[in-house]
């Protein structure tokens, strides 16, 4: 697995001591999430590229910048989306990889559930390395959104 810092509560300064931390704790990849359309998400952005952090998870917004900044250093771009037409709109952004957001997301998803969501999305761009979040309690609920 991976760890995602939340950087929504947090403002520039914070964002990049609590990246100094994680380094400090571990030499495995992490990742930072920034809500593109909430406020200090793109100066939290910003700090994530300057720290080169290896993973940015973005969502609600157009991450083209995002991606081509963090391209040139090595790092990855995760995009998080409600549907197939957000996919195509953050692969054709740079994404290199999308994280699924299904209705019982912590409520927050869309219209769909992560077991609709989840095939319809991996069958659409079976290339695409993806990642479901929410609506699995247990291994057969995932067994039975990836089979």
């Amino acid at each position: 697995g991976v760890g995602i810092l939340a950087t929504g509560p947090l403002n520039e300064k914070e964002t990049r001591d609590a990246i100094n931390v994680i380094r400090s704790k571990t030499r495995n990849p992490f990742g930072i999430g920034a809500t593109l359309l909430m406020p200090g998400a793109t100066e939290n952005a910003k700090v994530a590229i300057e720290e080169q952090v290896p993973i940015l998870n973005i969502s609600l917004g157009k991450g083209d910048w995002i991606a081509e900044r963090v391209h040139e250093y090595g790092g990855k771009v995760l995009s998080t989306v409600t549907n197939a037409k957000h996919a195509q709109s953050a692969l054709e952004s740079g994404a290199d990889a999308l994280m699924l957001t299904g209705h019982e997301a912590a409520a927050h998803g869309g219209d769909v559930t992560s077991l609709v969501l989840v095939p319809c999305i991996s069958k659409r761009f079976p290339e695409v390395p993806l990642v479901a979040a929410g609506g699995f309690a247990d291994g057969r609920g995932l067994a039975a959104a990836i089979s």
